[in-house]
């Protein structure tokens, strides 16, 4: 598996900074009109009252732009200064904000990700869509999403919204029990040169760099950054060899290609110059035989991605979005290779007086190359599929600004089964500007990953017969999509200028769940069935202008039924409690703080823990920003998600930017 190569990656990562660059060549360097610099910027959000913040508008539920307050989902907003305050240094560990979400450390460099139910290994952590800036992130392979190269600089993020429940109407398959949409800031809001520094305890330490411009009708950035974490533990002490670092580099240009028609290109690129793994594999050709292998793997990729639209915030418009993306990651298990090509074009307009209508068609190109390993294999070791999209979606004003539905569906033909169809409808009352009240009901597939399909998982090699063969679990190419009937609703309510009260409700019935035979050992089954349900309520307050607090308590239980080995019952924590806290002291001290609970884990025999997390900020003049965190303070270690603890921490950061 070490045939891969890094050079083109490499190549690519100076190609990405280089068409940046090139963008910048004749740019002036001032800021956009209205554009506030990212000083003021970021004080304006702070200081927003919670009326202004549930109006920030959310487009990952309908399409199009929609006051979070009256959105007809569980969704929850995390604003990149929610971010920069709770002290996380990567997208998937801000995820810990979002009520009801599960995120456990599986190591120091890899993680697990979902709600409601059926997160709690990496190989069932396959029913979340990911998304950066529109380009699927989510990994086909094996149907999970790596979060190690899931980065954007966070200085940069403008917001992730995240939805608890079914999208696949805009979104298509695999999007069964929600998405996470990553958004980062518009080039013109990055205007200027910003260096952010820090380091701290278990050997992690960072750097970003990043310069823009922006003029009257276009801007651009280009940035470079580097993360590094040291080795977990084990629970006897000794290092899991681990230890990872990361180098990413890229570019955004926003413009107008006419008065009325703007555009993005952007694209990235990384490197992983460290992936550390050891592992205890088996040995190809001798009888029961393991050994324990240490040593880097290779981790890089690299995207391209171009975005016209005409419209963008009114009735009527469109948005057209074509992007390439590849990645490769060679490990001791296996060697994988991909490239991806999408295009997209969506059309809005409204029709009629109480009518807005929305469709899209999509096509995605996918091909891998697999370098078949000790642990991992696929036949064939080449394949290419492709899937088509279509999806109409309708909103409906049934009483004028109270009462709304939406209905719509996802028609998508797919290389590995056939033609789907994945309705969904949604009502909503707003009997006031400060309530609404939404019900839903939602019937997403999840499409088989690869390795269900065409995979073989090796637990080992014995002599049958004289010959030794593998035994392990096998894909099978005959299985059927794993379908979802959901069952929502929620309230979500301003009681006066402090409080915000938000509730939601769920009942998931899964059929034909793709799942592990009884035996272990054997193919993967689509003849199991399940249902998930419980529900969440949160809450934030605003105590005057300096102290803002959110809280937030979810409860989930689990049933898996049928000839399958119901690990995904006791997978996945049955509660899960936060509270956040951001106190200002005066106008230059910031002191941040959060509690996180999730309950234990049978299947992975974690206990219940507390995480506990405390910060203070401090700007001593505008543009210049030192903080200090302390992570994980309520014990020295703990585990999350596997046997490795996950260590207490302390992290101190130096950010100074330099408006133009």
């Amino acid at each position: 598996m070490t045939g891969f190569t890094r050079r083109p990656v490499r190549r690519a990562l100076a190609a990405t900074l280089g068409i940046g660059l090139a963008f910048a060549q004749g740019q002036a360097v001032a800021t956009e009109p209205g554009t506030d610099p990212p000083e003021q910027s970021l004080a304006r959000l702070a200081a927003m009252s919670l009326e202004e913040l549930m109006r920030t508008e959310v487009v990952t539920v309908s399409g199009r732009p929609r006051p979070q307050i009256a959105t007809p989902a569980a969704v929850t907003v995390i604003t990149g200064e929610d971010v920069r305050r709770s002290g996380h240094r990567s997208i998937v560990e801000a995820l810990r904000m979002v009520p009801g979400m599960y995120v456990g450390r599986i190591n120091s460099g890899s993680w697990v990700a979902g709600a409601r139910g059926l997160t709690g290994t990496s190989l069932t952590s396959n029913r979340y869509l990911v998304l950066v800036d529109g380009r699927l992130v989510y990994d086909p392979l094996v149907s999970t999403t790596f979060w190690d190269t899931v980065d954007v600089p966070l200085p940069d993020l403008d917001r992730i919204e995240v939805v608890r429940g079914p999208g696949a109407t805009l979104w298509g398959v695999n999007a069964m029990n929600g998405v996470i949409n990553i958004i980062t800031k518009r080039a013109s809001a990055t205007a200027g040169t910003l260096v952010q520094a820090g380091g701290g305890s278990n050997g992690e330490h960072g750097l970003l760099v990043r310069h823009g411009a922006a003029d009257a009708d276009s801007g651009w950035r280009v940035w470079l950054k580097y993360d590094a974490h040291g080795d977990f533990e084990d629970p006897a002490g000794d290092s899991l060899g681990d230890a990872w670092s990361a180098l990413r580099g890229g570019f955004r240009r926003d413009g107008q290609l006419t008065g009325a028609v703007g555009y993005t290109l952007q694209g990235d690129a990384y490197a992983h110059p460290r992936a550390g793994q050891r592992v205890q594999l088996p040995v190809p050709g001798e009888n029961m035989r393991f050994e324990q292998v240490a040593g880097d793997a290779t981790v890089e990729g690299a995207n391209l991605l171009f975005r016209a639209h005409s419209g963008r915030d009114a009735e009527e418009g469109w948005m057209l979005r074509a992007y390439w993306d590849h990645t490769r990651r060679d490990s001791q298990r296996y060697g994988a290779s991909r490239h991806t090509t999408n295009l997209e074009y969506r059309r809005w307009l409204g029709w009629g007086e109480r009518q807005q209508l929305i469709w899209g068609v999509q096509y995605d190109l996918t091909g891998d190359r697999i370098d078949n390993g000790p642990v991992l294999r696929f036949d064939p070791s080449r394949r290419h599929w492709d899937t088509l999209n279509a999806f109409v979606q309708n909103t409906t004003e049934l009483v004028p600004e109270r009462l709304f539905l939406m209905l719509g569906s996802k028609f998508t033909e797919h290389s590995f089964v056939g033609f789907q169809v994945q309705p969904s409808a949604r009502l909503w009352w707003t009997p006031s500007e400060h309530q609404t009240l939404w019900a839903a009901v939602s019937r997403p597939v999840r499409v088989p990953s690869r390795f269900e399909e065409d995979g073989l998982l090796v637990f080992a090699y014995a002599d049958v017969g004289g010959r030794n063969v593998p035994i392990g679990l096998a894909g099978d190419k005959d299985l059927r999509p794993e379908r979802l009937l959901a069952w929502e609703a929620g309230h979500r309510v301003q009681l006066g200028p402090r409080w915000v009260l938000d509730t939601a409700l769920f009942y998931n019935d899964y059929r034909r769940l793709i799942g592990v035979p009884e035996s272990i050992v054997g193919s993967f089954t689509d003849a199991a069935s399940g249902a998930t349900w419980g529900g969440s309520v949160s809450a934030s307050a605003r105590f005057g202008e300096r102290l803002h607090v959110e809280a937030s308590w979810s409860e989930l239980r689990t049933r898996i039924d049928g000839p399958v080995y119901p690990y995904e019952e006791t997978g996945t924590p049955e509660r899960l409690a936060q509270l956040r806290g951001y106190l200002d002291l005066g106008d230059n001290v910031k002191l941040n703080g959060a509690l996180y609970h999730a309950s234990r884990v049978p299947l992975t025999g974690t206990p219940a823990y507390t995480r506990a997390d405390l910060g203070l900020a401090w700007r001593p003049r505008p543009g210049l920003e030192f903080s200090l965190w302390g992570r994980n303070l309520l014990d020295a270690s703990h585990p999350e998600a596997s046997g490795a603890q996950v260590p207490r921490g302390v992290y101190a950061q130096v950010v100074y930017s330099l408006a133009p």
